[in-house]
């Protein structure tokens, strides 16, 4: 299967960038939200779920259309934050970062929330053996 990108082209020449890139940005944009359940340190999500624990990170699928990319995330929350402004707050940093730092035009960010967990469950074993 072709490697999926997104080209600009201009004046100057042809940039290309693969929707890897406009992937990694969108985690990074969601990441920076408060009440967004993040993974345990030190423990990578897909390992964490094939060993029985629950995978937190992010799920992100891209869609490249002649207008622009089309963004969907499946995120956890951390119980306690309002989750519609948790998501909301990721729908504004996502399409911010990703059309200011690949110039890439946004045609819509989906956000489906999966889970809402306790932010007890966030903390890493190594953390609480800590006395």
């Amino acid at each position: 299967m072709a490697e999926r990108k997104v080209e600009i082209v201009d004046e100057d020449g042809r940039i290309t960038i693969s929707e890897d890139v406009i992937a990694a940005i969108a985690r990074i944009a969601a990441e920076k939200v408060d009440g967004i359940a993040r993974p345990s340190a030190g423990v990578s999500g897909g390992l964490k779920s094939i060993f029985g624990g629950e995978d937190l990170s992010p799920n992100i699928k891209t869609e490249l259309t002649e207008d622009g990319v089309r963004v969907e995330m499946k995120i956890a929350v951390e119980y306690g934050y309002p989750v519609h402004e948790v998501a909301q707050g990721i729908q504004g940093n996502v399409q911010k970062d990703i059309e200011e730092l690949a110039g890439v035009t946004v045609t819509g960010v989906d956000v489906y929330v999966k889970k809402v967990v306790s932010p007890h469950t966030l903390v890493s074993d190594s953390d609480s053996d800590e006395e």
